[in-house]
């Protein structure tokens, strides 16, 4: 096996979704820093993980885990683990 069939694993990330004026989602991406996205759930509507996980897509990113709640009164209440879309992990 030589070194170009070998690629990285993929990063495995935490998706985290906060609400503010309406419900958003953010990654800590460590090449591109903090990245947010807005799930188009607007005010006063419950915490929607379909329409996170479509931001999320839109954005370039695959949800890899369940949304799962830390606390319903934490500043952030649901995190989801995440990838970057198309990148593959372990040998090719």
């Amino acid at each position: 096996m030589t070194r170009d069939h070998l690629t990285a694993p993929a990063a495995a990330l935490t998706a985290r979704a906060e609400y503010h004026t309406d419900w958003h989602v953010y990654v800590d991406d460590p090449v591109d820093g903090p990245l947010g996205y807005c799930t188009g759930t607007g005010p006063d509507e419950d915490f929607d993980p379909a329409a996170a996980t479509r931001a999320l897509e839109r954005g370039g990113w695959r949800v890899t885990g369940p949304w799962t709640t830390t606390s319903p009164t934490a500043e952030v209440p649901f995190t989801a683990t995440v990838e970057r879309a198309g990148e593959r992990s372990g040998v090719s």
